[in-house]
């Protein structure tokens, strides 16, 4: 009777699979704007998803970053880097992909598209 029941055991354990959360990472960003994401599964100490955005006192360029945090990590910071001070805003939640990007429609990727081709032929001049 022990080994039945044991038998039993080890077979619903080995069909009890942990889920982690899913998460969107983004690889290539124009202003903004995912060009491509992908999902990610996190750890089981991360347990929520994020979107973040650090902005620089002298740059015009914004860093952005998605992906899977820690609940501790979820938090707006400041500070400064050889005298340059910086924000960054986290927003977070905590189901599967709920940091998922905005597609991006086609006319905006054609539309950027042509103003590179038009600067780069300018400079090429």
């Amino acid at each position: 009777m022990a080994k039945i029941v044991l038998a039993v055991i080890v077979a619903v354990a080995s069909f009890m699979l942990v889920e982690s959360l899913t998460c969107e990472t983004c690889d290539f960003k124009i202003l903004g704007y995912c060009m491509h994401t992908d999902p990610v599964n996190c750890t089981e100490s991360q347990t929520n998803c994020f979107t973040g955005v650090a902005k620089f006192t002298i740059s015009l360029l914004n860093i952005y970053e998605r992906g899977c945090i820690e609940p501790a990590e979820c938090r707006n910071e400041t500070g400064s880097i050889l005298y340059v001070n910086y924000t960054v805003t986290r927003t977070c939640c905590s189901t599967d992909l709920c940091n998922g990007a905005a597609s991006i429609q086609p006319g905006f990727t054609a539309a950027l598209f042509a103003a590179l081709v038009a600067v780069w032929s300018q400079w090429s001049l």
